[in-house]
């Protein structure tokens, strides 16, 4: 019997919260008020409160795009050689000026190579120098007949292949030189460390990147627009972003417009540079708001509307008398609120 109670209790349920809402709806239709006998003449109640005339005022809507913020400089800071990294002196997070030493990596080769072509350099310096004399002496004796011609050619020929050894030398030893320099990794911007992306010990091959970096000073906001709204920007267009996050609202300034379409979602990508962004890091969600083309709605101010539950309404003056209306409502303006049905120009409300 409990059970068949429950039951009958939980079917109930719709029909009692359809009939309250029936009542509510009859009750601001005015059903229930006082009934006037037959044969007798209601007297009127007429409104003589402060009124408010319905007119239209221009309206710019802005449509609510997703965006995200981007970093505009962002570099990979990658080695150059075929060694181990040595040390890395940075961490994620990190403020870093343009020259500061980021990392080593081993130089013990490279050393040694450097060394070898110095000696090999003073070695071939020596023998320069002695075929330079003997190429003089010869050349004195072939003036003086007492030598044949070949033998200062031949010294002249020795000298010639010296110098050249000496300048190739010279070629790897600058080579050595920079390569040592290269095992110096610094900084080449200032900004932030936004990640490690190796750790001392590893093996590393030229154009291995190593650190990531940003200039938190120049950030984006990008997003993906519509190509009917992307066909009215122009690069230089200010306009108004939000990002929850950090609380900001600003006005940035377009800096490009990707000009190839996603073919598949029919949307280009839009740059905005942001200034004095505070707060605000890479990846943050954004909003961007576009400008709707202007046009002509209905605004009364928001406390004129009378709300019961779900149902929003309006106390209209006609012939001096009071009339609920339902009206539905659009977006909010400041004090104001958009009507889009249930009211038209001219028609006179109820101030209270």
């Amino acid at each position: 019997m409990l059970l068949i109670s429950n039951k009958v209790h939980k079917a109930m349920l719709p029909v009692s919260a359809l009939i309250g809402l029936l009542v509510m709806v009859a009750y601001m239709a005015g059903m229930f008020d006082e009934v006037v006998m037959s044969g007798t003449k209601p007297t009127p109640q007429t409104y003589q409160g402060e009124e408010y005339v319905v007119s239209e005022s221009t309206v710019v809507h802005h449509e609510v795009v997703n965006a995200n913020v981007t970093a505009k400089v962002n570099t990979l800071v990658a080695s150059r050689l075929l060694a181990q990294l040595k040390s890395l002196n940075v961490r994620a997070g990190q403020n870093v000026t343009a020259g500061e030493l980021l990392a080593t990596i081993d130089d013990a080769d490279l050393q040694a190579r450097a060394s070898q072509v110095q000696a090999q350099q003073d070695a071939l310096a020596v023998q320069l120098k002695q075929a330079k004399k003997q190429l003089v002496r010869s050349e004195t004796l072939q003036s003086q007949g007492l030598v044949a011609v070949n033998v200062v050619d031949e010294w002249r020929t020795k000298v010639n292949e010296l110098q050249a050894q000496q300048l190739a030398l010279a070629q790897q030893l600058e080579g050595a030189l920079v390569a040592l320099s290269d095992t110096q990794i610094l900084a080449p911007i200032d900004g932030t460390v936004v990640e490690r992306l190796q750790e001392p010990g590893t093996m590393l091959t030229p154009g291995t990147a190593i650190v990531a970096l940003y200039n938190p000073a120049q950030l984006q906001v990008t997003a993906a627009v519509r190509e009917q709204q992307a066909s009215h920007l122009q690069l230089g267009d200010e306009l108004k972003i939000h990002i929850p996050a950090s609380g900001m609202t600003q006005y940035a300034t377009i800096s490009e417009i990707v000009p190839v379409a996603d073919s598949n979602a029919r949307r280009f990508m839009v740059k905005l540079d942001i200034e004095l962004a505070q707060n605000v890091k890479p990846g943050m969600y954004a909003q961007l708001h576009l400008p709707e083309k202007p046009r002509r709605q209905i605004l009364i101010p928001r406390d004129l509307i009378k709300r019961y539950g779900q149902l929003t309404m309006v106390e209209v003056v006609e012939q001096g008398q009071l009339h609920r209306r339902f009206v539905r409502l659009g977006q909010v303006h400041d004090k104001q609120i958009e009507v889009l049905a249930g009211l038209e120009v001219g028609e006179v409300l109820a101030v209270h």
